[in-house]
């Protein structure tokens, strides 16, 4: 299971990430826009916590290829920063307005669950039931490293979003 390790590590790096990047911040700076294009952090919190319930593993079958295979094409999708995606509409933000401490919470609480739900998983299984854009099936080490990777993507835009809040004076 040393790969569940390494994986639950990078999901915990990433997610305390997250956390301290919005720790500081208060109601107000969390539900600001720095413009009217773009989302709020709290915005963009909860659309990492929609992204991040679990992997589709209902139906798993072996594959003939290597668990990790897709990693590198996952992480040059989520980890290029000058390319920018439309969130999905089943994946975007359902609020206006949000409570710094109870998004702190949730991603604590995420993270945890997705932590032990991997523990004794097998992840080096195919998961049938849902297809990644323009890859195909993953494995279920490969659709928790989705998870990692557009968790680090989305702490990007957070930091440059308290950036252009403080620069134009909102924060």
């Amino acid at each position: 299971m040393e790969n569940n390790q390494l994986i639950s590590k990078e999901l915990n790096d990433s997610f305390d990430q997250t956390i301290a990047l919005i720790q500081d911040l208060s109601d107000i700076q969390v539900n600001r826009k720095p413009d009217e294009h773009s989302w709020s952090i709290g915005q963009v919190v909860e659309h990492i916590l929609i992204s991040s319930t679990g992997i589709p593993d209902r139906s798993t079958e072996p594959t003939d290829r290597a668990f990790d295979e897709l990693v590198p094409a996952i992480n040059g999708i989520f980890l290029d920063f000058s390319t920018k995606f439309d969130a999905d509409p089943a994946l975007q933000p359902r609020k206006d307005a949000y409570i710094a401490e109870d998004l702190i919470q949730q991603l604590k609480d995420r993270k945890t669950k997705l932590i032990l739900k991997i523990k004794d998983k097998n992840l080096r299984l195919l998961c049938k039931d849902s297809e990644f854009p323009q890859l195909g099936y993953l494995t279920g080490f490969e659709w928790l490293t989705v998870i990692s990777s557009h968790t680090k993507r989305h702490n990007s835009q957070i930091e440059r979003t308290k950036a252009l809040l403080e620069e134009i004076g909102q924060q």
